[in-house]
């Protein structure tokens, strides 16, 4: 069974957030990054990982997207400092090492 990887991005000092879901977590957050700055015009605007969770269905996956982009953005500070209270950039290389598969 496919899994699935929701992701946040943070800029460096939280203002902006992304939140997306991708089968393949380093691609898609690589992907994420370089339509970030294409948008806005800036050079990694998004450039800190700072949560990832991992689901097993698509439509879950997409589900919970959409609920948190709707989400106040207190619960997503509350979301990302339960898991990492100092907004600390995730390497996406330690991940992968950890078991989080690259699809």
């Amino acid at each position: 069974m496919a899994k699935y990887y929701l992701y946040i991005l943070s800029s460096r000092h939280h203002r902006h957030l992304s939140i997306g879901v991708t089968p393949d977590l380093v691609t898609g957050i690589n992907n994420q990054r370089m339509l970030v700055s294409r948008r806005l015009r800036k050079k990694r605007v998004l450039q800190k990982l700072v949560y990832v969770e991992t689901i097993d269905s698509v439509d879950e996956a997409v589900e919970r997207e959409v609920r948190l982009k709707r989400a106040p953005r207190a619960r997503i500070n509350q979301l990302v400092e339960s898991v990492n209270p100092g907004w600390d950039s995730i390497s996406v290389r330690e991940l992968v090492a950890a078991g989080f598969s690259r699809g």
